[in-house]
């Protein structure tokens, strides 16, 4: 089932930047639709393998916090 996530985009300092809202996922563009588009693939990257994702979390081994 697909879910539904919200999003925004603003224009800051002379880029457009895209969030999801429930997933605290932004990118940017040089315009709107580019923004929008670049969202649309963090999101499919984000998604394109949750359970390996669940599995690095549940084990403490998440790389993605310790790039941070």
């Amino acid at each position: 089932m697909a879910e539904k996530l919200n999003f925004t985009v603003d224009l800051e300092d002379g880029v457009f930047v895209a969030r999801c809202i429930e997933l605290d996922i932004s990118t940017d563009g040089l315009t709107k639709s580019e923004a929008v588009e670049n969202l649309k693939e963090a999101l499919n990257c984000y998604f394109a393998n949750p359970d390996e994702r669940l599995d690095r979390r549940l084990s403490g081994n998440d790389e993605a916090s310790e790039s941070l």
